[in-house]
């Protein structure tokens, strides 16, 4: 049913029979064009045929009609002024300068209005990697500068509205991105805001009533988009749907989202930090709760820097996989406390390694170490093999070829893995507490945002090797800045330091330290007696 909806109209041949209307039936074929443009729009409502971001760029082309009805009333505005100014002015009222004072102006503006809208509306048609939704999806990626092409920038919007959507109306809302009138990526939304208002215009045959319906979503470059919509059910359900998403952002009504909108810099970076901490706040509890879920851990993720943690969770290992990808490189190793058994092969470990782009699997062998089947697959299959390996369930191996395993140094002897003596304990502004055995390097650099953005009062962590400890305490309202306490191993005896410093350097010092990139007792450095 889908694939017979698509065929009605295509592009371009839509675009040749409005011009052939035109060029037959002039301005009588404007009503005979705007029903063609309603049934494609009917049979093909979100652009499934080719692409919901192109489809959404083409139909910019009607705003061409619209354009060519601004340039009609611009010239018909021009011939009235002339007409009147070259007539006698003798017996003029006020009135009749007033006529003529708004054909000058309104002319001209008219004009200028109608050639800008056609000129937008050509420019999204034929030329998309110029059109304004290009513009606004590139301006959200880290490096808009270096953004892939349009082909690209659509289909990364598309493939995630064509797995996850749910419209409401004309506004489709997936996992990471919404289309509207413009795109949005949801993780950047700040603001969501429902605007319902009626408005009463007096004339002179009485009193006529219009409502307007708009979505705006204000995100954390303080950039607003508005999106208009005819059912407000449908407004309503994208505003709650786009608030599951988003739980920390503001809700408003009306006149709300302009108050945000032209908030002062102080306030914006006060909502953004009690932003950041609300999240911070909810990705710990959701990891929490699936630690729970899960029940006892039965597995531990090894790293290639030698990192270990046994709070091991599928969206743990999601985001590992997802870094290593965005890097273009890395390893990870899953050990299972206990050999995971296939028909014919018993299993002891899970290799992942992603190399120029290209993931890598080998489950290594418990009675042939460092041997193992092994298969360069996508990463949806990726995926799927390590949601059944936290089942205990091992992939089939028939096809895969059988390798050697040749990990860097840091990841020999992984599947003997021994108890580590490294601590990291958490204070969280609100008192709450949470203390780690087990934790890798990202763990340690949330805790520094965490200290920046006021999520944690306290990190404290301790080195398994040199007997490295620093603790970073958050300052008050009378001092912002950050007491931190360090290790200095010296001599015979373990030499203690405390310096005062700002949340940004606190936070280097804590993903630093432990590295050798820092060492205590400089000039804001004053030692101290444990």
């Amino acid at each position: 049913m889908e694939e017979k909806k698509g065929r009605f109209l295509r592009w371009p041949w839509n675009v040749v029979i409005y011009v052939l209307l035109a060029l037959l039936l002039r301005i009588f074929a404007i009503p005979v064009i705007l029903i063609l443009m309603w049934v494609q729009r009917k049979n093909n409502p979100h652009g499934i045929s080719e692409g919901y971001c192109l489809s959404r760029t083409r139909k910019r082309l009607t705003e061409l009609i619209w354009a060519f009805l601004l340039l009609v009333v611009s010239v018909s505005l021009f011939c009235l002024f002339k007409v009147w100014l070259e007539q006698d002015k003798t017996y003029w009222e006020t009135m009749d300068y007033v006529k003529l004072a708004v054909c000058g102006v309104g002319g001209p503006l008219l004009l200028i209005g109608g050639l800008y809208l056609g000129y937008t509306a050509v420019r999204d048609t034929f030329f998309p990697a110029k059109s304004a939704l290009a513009q606004s999806i590139r301006n959200q990626l880290p490096y808009p500068d270096e953004s892939p092409s349009v082909d690209e920038l659509f289909a990364m919007v598309d493939k995630d509205l064509m797995e996850n959507a749910q419209w409401f109306g004309s506004v489709g809302i997936g996992q990471e991105w919404v289309l509207g009138d413009g795109a949005n990526k949801i993780d950047r939304i700040r603001g969501i805001f429902v605007v319902n208002e009626i408005h009463q215009h007096h004339t002179q045959t009485g009193i006529r009533t219009s409502r307007n319906m708009e979505l705006v979503l204000i995100d954390d470059r303080w950039q607003r988009t508005v999106t208009s919509f005819n059912n407000l059910k449908d407004l309503q359900a994208a505003a709650d749907c786009l608030a599951l998403r988003v739980p920390e952002a503001l809700r408003g009504v009306n006149s709300a989202n302009l108050d945000f909108w032209t908030m002062d810099e102080t306030a914006r970076a006060d909502f953004e930090r009690e932003f950041r901490q609300k999240r911070n706040r909810r990705a710990s509890e959701r990891i929490q709760r699936e630690a729970l879920d899960s029940g006892p851990q039965d597995m531990i993720l090894h790293q290639i820097d030698g990192q270990v943690t046994s709070r091991v969770t599928e969206s743990l290992v999601k985001e590992q996989l997802q870094s290593c990808l965005e890097q273009g490189g890395g390893r990870f190793i899953l050990i299972p406390n206990r050999p995971v058994e296939a028909e014919a092969d018993t299993f002891q470990a899970l290799h992942v390694s992603v190399s120029e782009g290209r993931i890598w699997l080998l489950m290594e062998l418990q009675n042939q170490p460092g041997y193992g089947p092994a298969k360069v697959l996508d990463e949806k299959e990726v995926l799927r093999i390590l949601s059944g390996w936290f089942r205990r369930e091992a992939p089939d191996t028939v096809s895969w070829e059988q390798r050697r395993l040749d990990p860097p140094d840091s990841l020999q002897g992984t599947t003997q893995v021994q108890q580590s003596h490294t601590r990291l304990s958490l204070v969280y502004a609100s008192g709450a507490a949470e203390n780690h055995t087990t934790f890798t390097k990202e763990d340690v650099q949330i805790a520094a945002e965490g200290i920046v953005d006021g999520t944690y009062q306290l990190v404290d962590l301790t080195h398994s090797v040199g007997y490295l400890w620093i603790r970073v305490t958050a300052g008050d309202k009378m001092d912002m800045r950050c007491t931190v306490e360090a290790t200095k191993p010296g001599g015979e005896k373990l030499e203690f330091y405390k310096a005062k410093l700002p949340p940004s350097e606190a936070a280097d010092w804590l993903t630093g330290y432990p590295y050798g990139r820092f060492l205590p007792g400089g000039r804001d450095w004053k030692r101290v007696k444990k």
